[in-house]
């Protein structure tokens, strides 16, 4: 814990340092004003506010596993014997075999498909987990249906990498952003905790497993350490920006091909030949059904700035999709008259609805009114009309 504080503060250091470069700089050529101080504190408090946001879940991990060592499940044998057999072998082979043979050849269809805009081609050129291994919180065998020819379980799992973990990660830049230049970025920490649901599919002969499916019960937290230097400097993942845009990128991600129904499907036979080839397949399901989301109008809405009026905007989000409306400038009665269809990719997820109608100014956008819609209450087609109002919301 000690280590950990230190880094932290570390981080925190580098941040400062760089807000104290370029007020200097500023200030050379005589820029420097009020507002710049006033933007240099609105981002040292975002980076503060996010290195309080990972103390807190490095701590209520830790708190995690240790009550996972103590306890005993109901519905299963403890896993302690599970975790002490997979810490003996891990550095021996089960590294080696989930890095090597099972993320490389999985991790650059995920690139492909979910590389950002700016990128053209990224390749994984290195990959190493470490020393630690996965600590697993729970195992269940889940009841099958008739119909289903496969053993169904469900796996808790912790994994948090130690300092030893390296991975680099190639990015290869558009030629109108980054002229075609090749970028490294070095990935030297992970935290994962995932709810895994899988199905095994036996054979009588050898090798006695003839398909694994394996989904996500719910989307898994997962965090990187990312520096573009080799093993030192910043953490980009650490600027406000650009670690709300990978976790907005990881939650798409995970959510369209791994979240439940999504499922990665292996064949076991093309896995375990000597040249294993298209051994996987990501089963990516349809939406169940869509939400239609009408955003029509507002009407003597409270003013929020200074000359007595507003710049209402409406956002929402629905698991990882998001929507939000035109800005309405300078008006208390904005009609936006805007739809939007949302995906519902399962019936079994919460299907939480949150609308926000917000006030659009330079730094922080103020909230006007807040609710929340319940999917699963109009699961057969009935229409609902909700008025949003700042204290919150009313069903009519």
């Amino acid at each position: 814990m000690i280590l950990e504080m230190e880094f932290m503060e570390v981080s925190i250091m580098h941040h400062i340092g760089l807000i104290f470069m370029l007020l200097w700089l500023l200030s050379c050529f005589n820029l420097c004003n009020a507002v710049a101080y006033f933007v240099s504190l609105v981002y040292l408090y975002s980076v503060h506010a996010r290195y309080i946001m990972r103390s807190r879940k490095k701590l209520e991990y830790e708190e995690r596993k240790q009550s996972y060592r103590r306890r005993v499940f109901s519905e299963s044998e403890s896993v302690r014997w599970l975790n002490h057999a997979v810490e003996k072998i891990w550095p021996i082979c089960i590294e080696r075999i989930v890095s090597q043979k099972i993320l490389l050849p999985i991790i650059p269809w995920f690139l492909d498909k979910y590389k950002p805009w700016t990128a053209k081609k990224a390749v994984v050129q290195h990959l190493y987990l470490g020393r630690n291994a996965p600590l697993f919180t729970g195992m269940r065998v889940l009841h099958q249906s008739p119909d289903d020819d496969h053993l169904v379980m469900e796996l808790g799992m912790n994994f948090l990498t130690a300092d030893d973990m390296n991975a680099v990660l190639a990015v290869k830049l558009r030629k109108r952003l980054g002229f075609g230049m090749w970028a490294k970025l070095h990935i030297t920490g992970m935290h994962v905790e995932i709810k895994v649901k899988i199905g095994v599919k036996f054979l009588r002969q050898w090798p006695f497993l003839s398909r694994l499916r394996l989904c996500f019960v719910e989307l898994p937290y997962f965090q990187m350490t990312v520096k573009p230097i080799f093993n030192h400097g910043l953490d980009v993942t650490e600027v406000p920006g650009i670690s709300a845009w990978l976790d907005k990128l990881l939650s798409l991600a995970f959510e369209q091909t791994l979240v439940e129904p999504n499922m990665l499907v292996v064949d076991v036979l093309k896995f375990a030949s000597p040249q294993p080839e298209n051994w996987f397949t990501v089963n990516e399901n349809q939406p169940r059904a869509h939400a239609k989301v009408e955003v029509v109008e507002a009407a003597d809405m409270k003013p929020s700035d200074s000359n007595g009026l507003a710049d209402p905007y409406v956002k929402g989000q629905l698991g990882s999709y998001r929507f939000k409306t035109k800005t309405h400038k300078k008006t208390l009665f904005p009609k936006w008259h805007e739809e939007f269809m949302i995906p519902i990719s399962s019936w079994r997820s919460p299907n939480l609805l949150v609308i926000e109608v917000r006030d659009k100014d330079h730094f922080v956008d103020d909230t006007l009114g807040k609710c929340t819609v319940n999917i699963h209450d109009f699961r057969g087609g009935r229409r609902l009309f909700k008025v949003v109002k700042p204290e919150g919301c009313i069903l009519q």
